[in-house]
């Protein structure tokens, strides 16, 4: 049986906590100070709840002075609003998430269910993600990897076709395996796109000053993955069917058969057996690419990789910078909520940016960036935020303008809001609220 640590001082709050566990499935070793958790922390633990504050010290310091293999399992910590800054600097230190009381018990179910049944990090066994739907694809990519067959992956902008093709590439266990070649059908002139995919000797034409091979000869013995390959016209339709099925071709202005023996993977945003039906592409070019079809589900139909895909990028920005990055978990509840019309791509974008304007490497508020319209600026749409986001915020300047006009007096600003002591203070620890 899997087994959690829990460190907990609070007799109450440590017995709820440890029941629910326990009905998980856990085995759940709880410790109500720093000193019996440290004889207990070189057990074996799939994860480790702790408060912040105990008894005999700061959790958060101990944690960062432990070992790196241990501060490897997943932490979550548990704090009030006084201790936030003290989360933060665990989490920089490697802590998984910080949650901050009176928290969503079922949130932090959730949480440790996921970082302990699918580990949301990037591994060897898990590349493409952790939902069933793509846990599926990443078994079927498995299965066609060893095999030389044309593969046709379909899916919105973004998804991660290319990923998937190079993913296909990787496994595949040629020992003469050379090169991945992608090309972007749609980018290339239609004037260019028998040049740039047969290539051309010198002089074949106007401005040929020299010979150059093209996508298909560069593509020997290794793997051409042609993205949007739907956007291809008819012309060359035909000739790449020919060229796929005999293995051989003409570089422009040469009357010499270049050989290639490739693996193609193509890629479409497109419905291509609509288009062939339709009579907009090729049905023998068609039944040629798609052997083997999978389709990749946008990432608003798969949640649970959302989170994870969010780690794993983060991650590889920490080993890409060299620096430390932290995320609360209101900036993870905003990343969840969000539709990511523009998927993985999209996803990328925002954590860049959410990156590149974070103080301290800490992401801990959504970010809403506005461009105004100028001779030096591009217009670009308001960002629609979650509702309670804008609900969260009108309630924290509300709030806060009341606590001004009654000078940090708790009592009178709740009188004047015309809600309980009580009601106020839970407000301010939920939203971040300093008297």
């Amino acid at each position: 049986m899997k087994r959690i640590l829990l460190i907990e001082d609070d007799a109450i709050m440590g017995e709820s906590l440890a029941q629910r566990l326990e009905l998980e499935g856990f085995n759940v070793d709880w410790s109500r100070a720093l000193a019996d958790a440290n004889l207990r922390i070189k057990n074996a633990y799939v994860c480790i709840v702790s408060d912040v504050r105990l008894p005999d010290g700061l959790a958060t310091q101990w944690f960062a002075e432990l070992p790196e293999s241990i501060r490897n399992i997943p932490w979550f910590f548990l704090t009030g609003y006084g201790s936030v800054n003290d989360a933060i600097a665990a989490m920089k230190a490697g802590a998984r998430e910080y949650l901050t009381k009176p928290f969503d018990i079922e949130k932090l179910v959730e949480l440790i269910r996921v970082s302990t049944s699918t580990q949301p990090k990037l591994t060897e066994e898990v590349v493409l993600g952790i939902s069933p739907a793509m846990r599926q694809v990443e078994g079927l990519v498995k299965k066609v990897a060893g095999q030389r067959v044309s593969v046709l992956l379909s899916g919105e902008s973004g998804v991660g076709k290319e990923v998937v093709a190079n993913l296909i590439h990787k496994l595949d266990q040629r020992p003469d395996k050379k090169e991945f070649i992608a090309v972007n059908c749609a980018a290339i002139p239609e004037t260019m796109l028998e040049a740039e995919f047969f290539g051309f000797e010198k002089g074949a034409f106007t401005g040929s000053v020299r010979q150059h091979k093209g996508f298909l000869e560069r593509a020997n013995q290794g793997t051409l993955f042609l993205d949007e390959v739907g956007d291809l016209p008819a012309n060359l339709q035909a000739k790449l069917l020919r060229a796929l099925q005999e293995k051989c071709f003409f570089r422009l202005g040469s009357e010499k058969t270049t050989h290639s023996d490739f693996r193609i993977i193509a890629a479409t945003n497109r419905d291509l057996y609509a288009d062939m039906t339709a009579g907009r592409f090729r049905e023998d070019l068609f039944y040629r690419l798609a052997v083997i079809r999978i389709n990749l589900p946008p990432l608003r139909e798969r949640p649970e990789d959302i989170r994870w895909l969010t780690q794993s990028l983060l991650a590889r920005m920490v080993e890409e910078q060299g620096r430390p990055l932290a995320m609360s978990e209101t900036f993870l509840r905003d990343i969840m909520a969000r539709e990511w019309r523009g998927n993985v791509r999209e996803l990328r974008s925002y954590l860049e940016q959410a990156v590149a304007m974070s103080d301290a490497g800490i992401l801990d508020e959504p970010i809403h960036i506005e461009f105004k319209n100028s001779a030096n600026h591009v217009a670009i749409p308001e960002v629609i935020v979650p509702l309670h986001a804008k609900v969260e915020e009108a309630e924290r300047s509300h709030i806060i303008k009341a606590l001004d006009r009654c000078e940090g007096s708790v009592s009178k600003t709740a009188e004047l809001l015309s809600i309980s002591r009580k009601t106020l203070w839970e407000k301010m620890k939920r939203l971040e609220i300093s008297a």
